[in-house]
This record gives C-alpha cells, structure tokens and sequence, in this order.
C-alpha cells in the first residue's frame, strides 16, 4: 500500500488543528452576536470525518433537524410555514477503492408536493496511512438563485486517528468562495394615514427584499468520539468555528433601483454533542448544536443563532 511521506508527527498535527479551533473560538469572545448573513443549506463540516462511512457501493443519508424561525432569524423576518423543520437527502457513491462522489439535496422549504432541489455535488478523495486517515473534499453548487456556472464552491482537508482503543480525534479545515442570493418578506412600518385624504388607502405594512452576498468562508472543526460497543457505536462531541467576510448588495423589489451595499464580517462557534449508533446495514442518531460565542459588525441590527436539535439516519 502507498504511504505518504510523514512530514509532521501525529501528535503534532493534533496540537496544530486545536490551536486552530481554539483561535478562531477566541477571535469571539469580545464582539457582538450575529450569524452569517443569509442562512443557507450547508451539508458540510458537522458530522464529516476522513473515513468513509459505509461499506458497500453507497449509502443514503437523511436528516431532519429542528431550528425554529423565530430563534433563528431577526423578528423582522416573515420566515415561511414550516421553516422551522429542515429535511435534507445525502446519497453517496464509491466510485474507487479511495474516491466518493456525493449529492446533497434540501427539501426544507420546497413546499408541499414539490420535489427536493439539488444543493450540493462532492467529491471526496481518502487516503490511509498506519491508523491516520486523511480526506480532501471538494464540492460546487451547481446552481444557486438561477445562477449557473458554479456560484458556490467548497474545498475541505480533513484528518482523524484513535487517540486510544475506544477514543478517536478528527480535524477539519476548508475554504469557500460565496455567490448567493435570497429573497424575503419583511416587515415595514407603513407611513400613517392622512386623515384629509378623500380616499383612505392602508399602506402594506410587508414588503420583498433581495440580498446578494460575495464573498469568502473560513470553516474548523475538532470533534472527540468515544466508542461504546464493538460495533462502534460512538458518544462524540465537537466544536465547529465559521467564519465569513462578504459584500452585500439589497434592494426592494418595489424599487429595484434604490440599491444598498454594505460589508459584513462574522461567524459563529458551534458546540454539539450527539449519539451514534453503528449497525451493518443502518447508522442513526440524534444531536444538539448550542452556538457559544458570536460576532458581527457592531453597526447593523443582525440576527442570531440559536441552539438546533437534529436527527441523522443513514442507509449503506
């Protein structure tokens, strides 16, 4: 089998990965809350580790996760029925002895009848070396907002080896370039009525604002699992920085010539735990994601983050 050339030891590389997780939880403490500037479905970096996860030629994976509107978003925002429940499909094929591709759909706002809609196609490379796994991962959205051409593209490091006999360690490190848009109902203060007015006319009180973010995301990951039963069923939990700097451009569709632009630099600090539970043929298990430290620009009313509750079953 082909080894790769150890250039820093296994403990070393350890330390680096904390050290870049602990920084990036650091650069937090201080600042105001806020989230990422637009929510956006993001299959990657929460659960992902350098070893593949099922055995034979693929696997399906569905999530459902629990994040309810009025946590999550600013009071301002109108969120749609049923936003607070996300639904999402992960399927994944091994092409070779070390290389996966992957499809991720999002059903969460899709609408009653309507089919999922395809966020995400990836392609994951593995390599082991001793008891060290290492995995590149690079994924492209292929359309985002009728915007072809790949607006959206995602490349990942990640590495993971047992610390003990019952105690992993994994790492992740990526980099994404942002090309997205979406579109809100938000709540205005209608001007008041004249009284003199022959004809009395109720302004709309709601009106459709647009958002286009460009821009850069840093994200990192470390996560400890502690494996229970021979079949390596797992209690595990993780910390998971992101961070963003973006340009913003808005505008109401009433009048799509008044255009806003603003900058917005931030992220958040995600900790979870969860369960685990490996079986031949199935995995599944639930998990919570409570955001410990988050920060914006200090000018701006942004929205925040709030704890998640999800649940995770995968067919292979």
């Amino acid at each position: 089998m082909m080894r790769f050339p150890r250039i820093l030891s296994t403990s070393g590389i350890q330390r680096l990965m904390l050290v870049a997780v602990a920084l990036a939880s650091v650069g937090g403490v201080n600042r105001a809350d806020a989230q990422r500037p637009i929510r956006v479905f993001d299959p990657f970096y929460q659960d992902e580790i350098a070893r593949r996860g099922f055995n034979d030629r693929y696997a399906v994976t569905g999530e459902l996760i629990y994040r309810p509107a009025g946590l999550l978003s600013d009071q301002n925002l109108a969120a749609p029925a049923g936003d607070a429940l996300g639904v999402s499909l992960r399927v994944d094929y091994q092409l070779a002895e070390y290389l996966d591709v992957g499809m991720h759909l999002d059903a969460s706002n899709s609408g009653i009848g309507s089919a999922p809609s395809l966020r995400w196609l990836s392609l994951k490379y593995y390599r082991v070396d001793e008891f060290t796994d290492y995995a590149v991962r690079f994924a492209v959205d292929p359309v985002a907002q009728g915007i072809s051409g790949f607006p959206q593209m995602d490349l990942a490091f990640l590495y993971g080896s047992p610390s003990s006999p019952i105690v992993r360690t994994d790492y992740a490190m990526g980099i994404r370039r942002v090309q997205i848009g979406i579109q809100e109902l938000m709540t205005v203060a209608p001007p008041p009525i004249d009284p003199d007015d022959p004809i009395v006319t109720p302004a709309p009180d709601r009106t459709v604002v647009r958002t286009h973010a460009f821009g850069w995301e840093v994200h990192m990951s470390g996560r400890y699992s502690v494996v229970f039963d021979p079949a390596g069923s797992s209690l595990y939990v993780s910390l998971l920085g992101e961070g963003g700097s973006y340009d913003l451009v808005e505008w109401e569709v009433a009048s799509p010539d008044d255009r806003e632009t603003s900058e917005f630099t931030g992220g958040v600090i995600w900790a979870s735990t969860g369960l685990q539970f490996d079986r031949p043929s199935y995995r599944f298990g639930p998990y919570l994601s409570v955001p410990v430290s988050q920060w914006a620009p200090k000018a701006g009313d942004w929205p925040h983050r709030r704890t998640r509750v999800g649940f995770r079953l995968t067919f292979r």
